[in-house]
């Protein structure tokens, strides 16, 4: 009986391992491919263009109750050195961050929790947080009829987060 399995395992191993190496051949590792370096308005405005590509893009990370995107990096920003302060066209729209099972291991996300976690009912509306994101693009249902974009992330890297000042200020006269 142990004989029999041996063989079975044997066989099976002889006939996934070509199917494999031929497989890795053709789809190399997520690692090794080079991510396409983009923004998140190129990603909106092209999103058929990028759609299934591994993207890197340097964003800004806006949660809140209901939605959680990622927006250019300056939007957002409240101390009036933003140029493109939230209520902007490109400050409109913007690509739903979605982890992925990779994002778990990552050390960038962990960083990215932590900051979220600072005081988490106001979401980052007491802080400024941006990171480069790299992770696979893809517009959702379809690019010809996209309700939205998505960005299953497998890193997080260069995490700065701005803590805001919300305090209401009086006018110095």
């Amino acid at each position: 009986m142990l004989a029999r399995y041996k063989r079975t395992a044997l066989s099976l191993a002889y006939l996934i391992g070509p199917c494999s190496a031929l497989e890795l051949a053709a789809y190399p590792q997520a690692s090794t491919r080079k991510p396409v370096e983009t923004t998140i308005t190129q990603l909106v405005e092209s999103g058929a263009k990028f759609n299934g590509k591994l993207v890197r893009v340097s964003a800004s990370f806006h949660s809140g109750r209901h939605v959680t995107l990622l927006l250019e990096p300056n939007c957002g920003l409240l101390d009036g050195t933003s140029k493109t302060p939230l209520g902007e066209p490109q400050c409109n729209k913007g690509v739903i961050p979605v982890e992925s099972d990779n994002a778990e291991n990552d050390p960038g996300n962990a960083d990215l929790y932590r900051a979220l976690e600072q005081n988490p009912l106001l979401g980052t509306m007491d802080k400024h947080i941006t990171a480069e994101f790299t992770g696979k693009f893809r517009c959702v249902p379809s690019c010809a009829h996209s309700k939205s974009f998505e960005l299953k992330f497998d890193r997080v890297e260069n995490l700065k987060v701005e803590i805001k000042d919300l305090k209401p200020h009086r006018p110095t006269d």
